[in-house]
């Protein structure tokens, strides 16, 4: 069963907006450069991301979002804890972010 893989950025004051394009466009490339370990092909199903527009005020400060969707939660797991690709962008994000939220779903499944 496929997981959806939704993550929240919370950008730190003062960061340009070419920084954060730029970021932004790292985790949108993941999609192409996380290869899985054995097919070494790229695994992840589908990925999005924009920034928040809402006009709810619900946001708490979180500005920026994406979500990808794996296979199943073996890619997913891979995906967390060794894809190089994957740990590289996250790497990059301490010196940028204030805070991210990450949440993990099956559709359907409560």
């Amino acid at each position: 069963m496929s997981v959806i893989h939704v993550v929240q950025f919370k950008f730190k004051p003062g960061i340009d907006e070419q920084t954060i394009r730029r970021t932004c466009d790292d985790v949108l490339n993941l999609k192409d450069k996380a290869v899985h370990p054995t097919t070494k092909k790229p695994y992840i199903k589908s990925v999005s991301g924009g920034r928040d527009h809402s006009i709810e005020g619900l946001q708490n400060g979180f500005t920026h979002v994406f979500v990808m969707e794996f296979e199943n939660e073996q890619d997913r797991n891979f995906y967390v804890e060794q894809d190089e690709a994957h740990l590289a962008v996250v790497a990059s994000l301490g010196a940028l972010v204030d805070g991210s939220q990450v949440l993990d779903y099956t559709p359907g499944k409560f």
